[in-house]
């Protein structure tokens, strides 16, 4: 029977993973390379159409395909892999006798058949569909829509935390469903820990406007007090065993008392640790570390005395991107979180194998969108509490007349916008797949620039509007700065290396790229400023610059803005003196920071203080004017951010978070 290409691709994909659901998105990857652009929904419905033909199969009562709504397809039949079995015939001695040989002929048939059996047997064990773990219902227990995490679970209640705008909350409701009881509001928030085996503390982690390490408390519940943890900052916290703590402070993990006192330094990661996780019977530890040049994250497990220390789900080569695991009670299931084009999803990873079944293999228990996010397991282990979201923006500029912020672009879900030197074009980037896009003002003759394996940010036009210079990462590499004309075609790599390049900015003539590089050093972090010549590609580092970052070239040439790494002032680098000045310092955490066409002044925005606001400052004279507070606007968080930036008549614009969040309850089948 006739069967084109592409439903015998689906065939085989099905084939190979039989028995288990396989989402629309790995169909689709098996079907076309990543930069691919088609109407993949109409042409993978086609598919199973003609597969469905050929089968004589039936979508609504199936016995091959089965459709998962909102997932993907299941293959329902049985499905048995036969190995090449084949052997050499046996070869007998010329003076044998006919009886002997007839006898042994015999024996050798038996026993042939035997292990022939015996062999299939196992074949079929080994490579018959296996039972997995999978999600047969949910229930949605919030409906706020506002952003949620740090979900701990006790005694029929979920403890968690939600953000609005700058502040953070801490709040709990019954795992049931019902109306949240705020615990905590305190500006700037309290991060949520753990909740100790009792259910009577909270370990909390006051916000500040820095980076971290924090504070350690502890929260009592029954009266809502907090007390101070003596000798403990830092960047995550959970309980450990016997009511201590583990802690993170950057790439160390430290286990103390619940009381702060005989701290032990377990081990050292490879980058920034969160998430730690000890296995229900304490024996070991698993963790998310994170990569300060990729923005991505991986799992690591290790002994609970700290000896062990390696990676894990290494495997999972396709989602790079893995954090937050969690054990279910029993210790028999490990759930995780992975991410991939801006789109997330949970795994299972069965613990526990025998000599006839397999070696565990991770399996996603949710498809996208929506997203989901790791939450907690229940003590019964037949349900994980997640949350799910749609991630969802919309394109803001503020109208001075009506004092309002209105849509820009139409609303569209994007940001990192720029328009060209003459403002009859602009370029932005759309949120939340990270790709990179060149329209005209007024929005109209959109046209995408670069596919989903490349995430783009920071996009910024050359000064004769013929290219496109911005910041570019495949799947686990660091951000690069990337050329790509702006009629389209190929992106060129004009960084490379292990470092992070961030903010490309342009000479006016053209000739020159100036960047932030990050790069490690002793375990650290450290910023600097490099100009990039386009024609010989040399790169040299601006003196003095270590620590600082994110640059912008002046409209007249003549200067560069920029900012210490740690975002609380902004620096004025003037070339003819070659000297740094301090224009602004105090107003907290400034996010993104622009020349205005004229050259006289500087919008920038801050972040995470009391009133956050879009200022003006004026260079002559360092005038200060406040445009506008947004401390009401709930904004959305790319990859470095909320971003700010300035529109073509000169008004600030913002990127408005309208993602609807909720907690879900999803019950589980685990075999």
């Amino acid at each position: 029977m006739r069967l084109q290409d592409q439903p015998f691709l689906v065939l085989r994909k099905l084939l190979e993973s039989a028995g288990t659901v396989v989402a629309r998105e790995d169909l689709h990857a098996a079907l076309w390379p990543a930069d691919t652009f088609v109407d993949f929904d109409t042409s993978l419905n086609t598919a199973i159409k003609r597969l469905r033909e050929v089968l004589a199969d039936s979508a609504d009562n199936p016995v091959f395909i089965e459709t998962v709504p909102r997932r993907g397809y299941r293959f329902l039949a049985p499905v048995q892999v036969i190995q090449d079995g084949g052997r050499s015939p046996v070869q007998w001695a010329p003076d044998a006798s006919p009886t002997l040989v007839a006898r042994l002929r015999s024996r050798l048939i038996v026993a042939g058949l035997f292990v022939t059996v015996v062999v299939a047997g196992l074949l079929v064990l080994i490579h018959s569909p296996v039972a997995e773990p999978r999600v047969l219902d949910s229930t949605q227990i919030t409906f706020d829509e506002m952003g949620k995490g740090n979900l701990q679970l006790h005694n029929g209640k979920i403890y968690f935390n939600e953000q609005a705008s700058d502040r953070v909350t801490l709040l709990e409701v019954p795992t049931v469903g019902g109306t949240p009881v705020l615990l905590a509001s305190s500006y700037p928030g309290l991060f949520l820990g753990g909740v100790s085996a009792d259910g009577s503390k909270l370990l909390i982690a006051p916000a500040n406007t820095k980076k971290g390490p924090f504070p350690l408390k502890v929260m009592d519940l029954p009266s809502g007090s907090l007390q101070s943890v003596d000798g403990i900052e830092c960047n995550d916290v959970a309980w450990a065993p016997d009511s201590k703590i583990i802690f993170a402070r950057d790439q160390d993990v430290v286990l103390s008392d619940a009381d702060g006192s005989h701290q032990h330094k377990l081990l050292s990661a490879s980058g920034p640790v969160f998430h730690m996780r000890f296995s229900p019977d304490g024996a070991r530890l698993r963790f998310t570390v994170g990569d300060r040049m990729t923005s991505q994250s991986t799992i690591w497990e290790a002994q609970a005395g700290g000896t062990g220390l390696h990676q894990i789900l290494t495997e999972l080569t396709d989602f790079p991107d893995r954090c937050c695991g969690e054990w279910s009670r029993d210790g028999r299931y490990y759930f995780f979180e992975t991410r991939r084009n801006g789109q997330s999803r949970i795994w299972a990873l069965p613990e526990r194998h025998s000599f006839w079944t397999r070696s565990p293999v991770a399996v996603p228990l949710t498809t996208v969108p929506p997203n989901f996010y790791m939450g907690t397991p229940s003590d019964d282990g037949k349900k994980l509490f997640v949350t799910a979201a749609e991630p969802r923006a919309v394109l803001v500029r503020y109208d001075s007349s009506s004092r309002q912020f209105v849509p820009f672009l139409s609303g569209i879900s994007a940001g990192d916008v720029e328009a060209s030197r003459d403002g009859r074009m602009l370029t932005y980037v759309r949120y939340p797949e990270q790709t990179l896009w060149r329209s005209k003002a007024d929005g109209s003759e959109a046209a995408q620039l670069t596919g989903p394996s490349l995430r783009a940010t920071l996009s910024h036009w050359s000064p004769d509007g013929s290219r496109i210079a911005f910041s570019g990462s495949r799947p686990g590499r660091p951000w690069n700065i990337f050329l790509i004309p702006a009629a389209g075609g190929p992106a060129d790599q004009l960084t490379s290396g292990t470092v992070s390049d961030l903010d490309p900015t342009w000479a006016p003539d053209g000739s020159t790229i100036a960047y932030g590089q990050t790069r490690i050093e002793g375990g650290k972090q450290i910023a600097s400023i490099q100009l990039l010549d386009l024609a010989s590609r040399r790169t040299t580092t601006l003196a003095g610059t270590d620590g600082i970052c994110c640059p912008r070239w002046s409209p007249d040439g003549r200067y560069l803005l920029a900012s210490h790494a740690d975002y609380d002032d902004l620096l004025l680098y003037e070339f003819a003196t070659r000297k740094w000045t301090v224009i602004a310092r105090g107003l907290g955490p400034i996010g993104y920071m622009e020349w205005t066409d004229d050259g006289k002044s500087i919008l920038f925005d801050t972040l995470l203080v009391q009133e956050p606001a879009f200022y003006r400052l004026r260079l002559s004279d360092l005038r200060l004017e406040t445009i506008v507070k947004i401390g009401d606007v709930r904004r959305y968080y790319g990859p470095f951010g909320p971003w700010a930036g300035i529109a073509p008549d000169g008004s600030p614009l913002l990127v408005r978070d309208i993602s609807n969040e909720e907690i879900y309850s999803l019950d589980l089948q685990l075999p």
